[in-house]
């Protein structure tokens, strides 16, 4: 695994999994510059986790009242 590819994952995994609401707007205070460049990088990736987060939600809500 490269550098990258290892940044990528990380990023990824805090931002979109176990981060804070809060957490974020405080790395978003103190890191501005990073942060802004790991999001728009890997923003597609992001927006991917979301959305399967929010069909996989819907999803077993639906299961649940059956």
């Amino acid at each position: 695994m490269t550098e990258k590819e290892f940044e990528k994952r990380n990023f990824v995994n805090w931002y979109c999994l176990y981060a804070t609401p809060k957490e974020i707007e405080n790395a978003k205070r103190t890191n501005k510059t990073e942060m802004d460049r790991l999001i728009n990088e890997y923003s597609y990736e992001i927006e991917m986790i979301n959305l399967s987060r929010g069909l996989y939600e819907k999803y077993f809500e639906i299961s649940k009242t059956r």
